[in-house]
């Protein structure tokens, strides 16, 4: 058995994990392949679906829709079905809940020929923190592994599910749906808007090119005159948190240095350059 799991990650969360997942399934004898949606080609990615046995798609949840990326993934990149002969899971991450956050692409997918076979909602460390939504975060190592393990046995309880082939389902209810709209239906009206909110300031910024490098939307570029954005992010806070000397501003606001450095990841060896488009 083949298993194949695509999945975008903005600060480390979501590749964490499709790791525990890899890990799990190779514990139980399954080959699984763990890939991030940056660094495949639509010919790969129908290679590695054929290939496969059984498809899983992992995000972070952003307002309980998925991240622009992994919509542009489905819709482009991932190929139709025909027949019923692939089973396919998906799973979010999640800071507290996203109601349907699992579940919102399902549309989608069935026109493509996918079913959800099994879906999972996972709670992760805060990535949130930028200054203008001051949220709690953690860098807090003692914090952050208690998350983790407690993250760690439902992703064990989830693969034993798809391992044994017992349909497992988060986010399809009706209320699930209802939780979803509430901060979906908002998001979606500001996402425009917000788009553009990521600036740098030139006076912290020493042009390290880290920001432009890890972009997942080729959001930021740079020129003689400094690093500037086309206004088409997608709001992963990738360049923010990752940035050395903290010159991103989000809503033209530092961040406040007494809140500590940005979350960096669930784990120290994460570094956005595993899972960011190769250049």
């Amino acid at each position: 058995m083949q298993t194949a799991v695509f999945y975008f990650s903005g600060t480390g969360n979501t590749w964490w994990c499709a790791q525990k997942l890899r890990e799990l399934f190779h514990a139980a004898g399954r080959d699984c392949t763990t890939v991030s949606i940056e660094q495949i080609d639509g010919e790969d990615v129908r290679q590695l679906v054929q290939d496969s046995d059984t498809i899983g798609i992992g995000y972070p949840i952003y307002g309980s829709d998925l991240p622009e990326t992994m919509k542009k993934f489905i819709e482009s990149l991932f190929p139709e079905q025909k027949g019923d002969s692939k089973k396919l899971f998906v799973f979010c991450t999640q800071l507290l809940f996203s109601g349907d956050g699992a579940f919102v692409y399902r549309k989608e997918l069935a026109r493509k020929g996918w079913d959800i076979y099994w879906s999972a909602h996972f709670r992760m460390p805060n990535n949130i923190c930028v200054t203008e939504m001051p949220f709690p975060y953690t860098t807090d190592r003692k914090k952050i592994d208690r998350r983790l393990r407690k993250t760690a046995r439902k992703i064990e309880v989830f693969s034993q599910a798809v391992l044994s082939e017992q349909a497992v389902i988060t986010g399809a209810s009706k209320c699930s749906h209802s939780l979803g709209l509430l901060q979906r239906g908002p998001y979606r009206r500001m996402f425009p808007k917000l788009r553009n909110d990521i600036t740098i300031d030139a006076n912290l910024c020493t042009r390290c090119g880290r920001c432009v490098a890890i972009c997942p939307s080729g959001n930021l570029y740079e020129d003689g005159d400094g690093i500037h954005t086309r206004g088409i992010c997608i709001l992963c806070v990738r360049c923010y948190n990752y940035c050395p000397v903290q010159a991103v501003l989000y809503m033209g606001k530092r961040h406040k240095a007494r809140r500590g450095v940005p979350y960096r990841g669930p784990v120290p060896e994460y570094k956005p350059e595993l899972t960011a488009r190769k250049s």
